[in-house]
């Protein structure tokens, strides 16, 4: 198959593959978990995070199972998945009833409460919190899905949850102000964080937030705040959505360059960028669908914490308004307040003197703070969390940078130590990631699948896990997504560019000598396509859909003909996903730990420890940032932009990189800059 273009790649090199695989998630049969294998000796770096005990509120049972029917018509695929054990014809049509994993704030009982008290006097220096402090934290720029080093910058996920869960229980926590600023990340991880925010209020302790620029996204956390404050200067943009697709067509045709692309699936949009001129009318049904969703949960969850009817706020947005006093007015904001007036407000809500300094202790130093300190130690049942966020390869290369995407060959091990291990009751595969190498997700969605025979494995969801990335969610018993999260997206394309206008236009010229009749297939870009090795390209690229399709009929219980009504390349929101079967329930990583525990039958009310397999290890730069180095440090733009640039063998399943930028980056850049991103990113 074609490789994609890379920075070294001369005129010679420049066969692309745009072929990236949609694939969509259908509900997994459930099967027996026995807990009992054998295990191996291991090692690796991990920490440990307790999850509070969760209520088990059933949800709706799902629908029956067909995955009998799944491989009707390719039996190469059906006689290797049949090797797979404990496949019962009865496990396959059982629907199945999964809790909510809904926060239940419990408080600690007078032993419980002297226990923290004497634990918080033996904890270390930097765990060390004033009675009274408020917690601080500043959500702005890039959120990662992935565990932080101490000297990483930027925030994670995993830790503001973390830290919101152990503030709601900390004794000598009153309350949460929250900086919220321009966020770079996507709808899923709002969602999260937004629910986590809600889940602390239960505690009773008091929320501010303080808003100086916000937009849609960032008004979507600020309204779960108490109060809400913004300085007279604040810039407010509650305006709406938009998508944006640029196209390259024009511009290759006056460079000479012809993309020759073949597509599988109506929805399927990958290449369009390159191939068009202006956007099909299914991309543009498809996007206007997502928007839909996205547009009306924003509104739907602002107008019920707000207080307000859907018609007001529809009706406020569609007014352009920016002034801060209207917002007021309106009941958007609490008060026109800069931040050290606010901070005065929480010196009295605290009862602190005005000539005293608020104790505060904000989002780094409290992340230091272990959940045992506070009493949040955790069962004896351990369930391993698996982390696969960006995009995926199947080995480590020389560009891949620390930390940075899914590397195959990296989390099979992973996945194996845990299948191996009599340590885990259960595991969660945790994924933000828009697909990538084929290969590689389909080497992973095996060893998935042979985990999941041994024990429970449920997956959950972040902003994205589409095409490759879902092809991993596959293989697991379970999905969950947020409401927002892209997942889906079932389909082809493939293509080359001809590239012998170009050469003329620049003299330059390029002789092959072949043997055998498609020798020059891949090798001849300075032609179009023969008719001969057109038809063989287009059979090989229907024969990717075909696989892809079958396979994800297969791993999900779904006949083809129905998969194939929901595939064609097309992207669901989690919310859209679920009621076409597509994910299994809607929620965050604790409704996915809550679906594990009854999996593996652990009590709903009985806590479990959680432990990370991938933490990162800092790097030098990271080490010498973190202390106060500022000369030595990479460029992020620039070491996605190479992450992005390898070479990459074979058909690639990853999702349009102008529907995930546009759809998940709120940040404003200059429009050159967006083009030859977009252009990038479908590579």
């Amino acid at each position: 198959m074609p490789a994609t273009l890379s920075p070294s790649s001369s005129f010679s090199q420049s066969l692309i593959s745009f072929s990236r695989t949609r694939l969509s998630p259908f509900p997994h049969p459930p099967r027996p978990y026995p807990l009992q294998i054998q295990c191996k000796a291991f090692s690796f770096s991990c920490t440990r995070t307790f999850l509070p005990a969760v209520g088990l509120v059933v949800a709706g049972p799902r629908a029956a199972w067909f995955a009998s029917r799944a491989f009707d018509d390719s039996g190469s695929v059906e006689k290797e998945e049949s090797t797979l054990a404990g496949e019962k014809e009865e496990d396959r049509k059982v629907a199945e009833e999964f809790p909510t994993g809904e926060f239940e704030f419990r408080e600690f009982g007078p032993w419980r409460k002297l226990g923290v008290k004497v634990k918080m006097l033996v904890a270390f220096p930097w765990e060390r919190v004033k009675k009274g402090s408020v917690l601080t934290m500043k959500l702005r720029g890039q959120i990662s899905d992935q565990l932080k080093s101490r000297f990483s910058s930027g925030l994670s996920l995993p830790q503001i949850c973390e830290n919101l869960i152990k503030a709601a229980y900390d004794p000598r926590i009153s309350g949460l102000y929250l900086h919220i600023d321009s966020l770079n990340c996507g709808w899923g991880k709002v969602e999260e964080i937004r629910r986590h925010i809600l889940n602390f209020k239960k505690s009773g302790k008091f929320i501010v937030g303080y808003v100086p620029t916000c937009r849609e996204k960032e008004y979507y956390l600020a309204s779960a705040c108490e109060e809400l404050y913004a300085p007279p200067s604040a810039y407010f943009s509650l305006y709406g959505l938009t998508v944006q697709a640029s196209f390259l067509r024009g511009t290759f045709e006056k460079l000479g360059i012809e993309p020759q692309v073949e597509r599988i699936g109506k929805y399927k949009s990958a290449g369009d960028q390159l191939a068009r001129k202006t956007m099909s009318e299914e991309n543009c049904e498809m996007l206007t669908a997502i928007l839909d969703t996205i547009y009306g949960t924003w509104i739907d969850e602002v107008s019920t914490t707000k207080g307000k009817k859907r018609e007001e706020i529809e009706n406020f947005v569609n007014e352009g308004v920016f002034q801060v006093e209207r917002l007021k007015e309106e009941g958007w904001i609490t008060n026109i307040c800069y931040d050290d007036e606010v901070l005065t407000m929480l010196k009295e809500k605290v009862g602190v003197q005005k000539d005293k300094n608020l104790p505060m202790v904000d989002y780094r130093r409290y992340s230091r703070v272990r959940n045992w300190t506070i009493g949040l130690s955790g069962g004896k049942d351990l369930v391993a969390v698996i982390r696969a966020s960006g995009s995926i390869s199947r080995v480590k290369s020389s560009l891949n940078v620390s930390g940075s995407g899914v590397v195959a060959e990296q989390l099979i091990e992973k996945i194996r130590m845990v299948r191996e291990s009599k340590k885990f009751k259960a595991a969660i595969l945790r994924i933000d990631s828009p697909g990538g190498d084929a290969l590689a997700s389909d080497l992973m969605w095996r060893e998935l699948r042979l985990l999941a025979e041994s024990k429970p494995v449920v997956t959950s969801m972040a902003d994205v896990a589409a095409s490759g990335g879902y092809y991993m969610a596959m293989g697991t018993g379970a999905i969950v997504a947020e409401s927002l999260t892209l997942t889906g997206s079932i389909g082809v394309v493939t293509g080359k560019f001809n590239l012998g206008n170009l050469y003329q236009k620049i003299g330059f010229n390029k002789e092959i000598i072949s043997r055998g009749r498609f020798s020059e297939l891949l090798a001849a870009e300075q032609r179009p396509f023969r008719p001969e090795e057109a038809d063989l390209f287009s059979k090989m690229a229907q024969n990717a859909y075909k696989m892809f399709r079958d396979k994800a009929a297969f791993s999900r219980g779904m006949p083809v003909e129905k998969m194939e009504e929901v595939a064609q390349g097309r992207v669901w929101t989690g919310k859209d996903a679920a009621t076409r079967g597509l994910v299994d329930a809607i929620g965050g990583l604790s409704r996915a730990v809550a679906i594990a525990k009854h999996k593996a039958k652990i009590p709903d009310d009985r806590p479990v420890t959680l432990v990370e397999l991938s933490r990162p290890s800092p790097t030098l730069p990271e080490i010498l940032s973190g202390i106060g180095g500022s000369i030595v440090g990479v460029d992020t733009a620039l070491k996605e932009l190479l992450q992005e640039l390898r070479f990459s063998d074979g058909v690639q399943a990853r999702m349009d990189g102008i529907l995930f930028q546009k759809l998940e980056d709120s940040s404003f850049t200059n429009p050159l800059l967006t083009l030859v991103r977009d252009y990038l990113s479908s590579l």
